[in-house]
């Protein structure tokens, strides 16, 4: 448990020093179909992503690109598109390393964006929008 404490403190303090850096810009599009929600980012090359923490585990598609991924239990793994998984709860932090497609993918009946963002991470989330 201690490994997850300091992951999440080390993030942190990434955070408040990436946030004084120029910032990347990362396209979303949401898709949605029958009983499912699939939110895509596209993430350039050379960007350090904080991403938020997932109250739950999801199915996960990286359909183009590579990155290396930080995990809250302190191991780092590299992965390389195409690949589907599931991804834990939790926060993660990524090196891109080629221009990466990611999507995430939940079963959900809603449709509004806002209102997913709160089904799915954790409220804690105004530092990643800079509030």
């Amino acid at each position: 448990m201690s490994n997850v404490i300091d992951f999440r403190d080390k993030a942190e303090v990434l955070l408040e020093q990436v946030k004084a850096l120029p910032q990347v810009e990362c396209q979303e599009k949401h898709y949605f179909g029958p009983s499912l929600y699939i939110k895509e980012v596209t993430m350039p090359t050379g960007a350090v992503v904080i991403g938020k923490s997932h109250k739950m585990a999801h199915m996960c598609v990286l359909l183009q690109g590579k990155m290396i991924i930080a995990k809250e239990d302190g191991s780092k793994i590299e992965l390389v598109a195409p690949m589907t998984f599931i991804s834990p709860p939790g926060r993660k932090v990524a090196y891109i390393l080629e221009t990466v497609v990611f999507q995430n993918i939940y079963a959900t009946e809603e449709t509004d964006v806002e209102k997913l963002e709160n089904m799915f991470v954790e409220n804690d989330q105004q530092l990643l929008e800079g509030e």
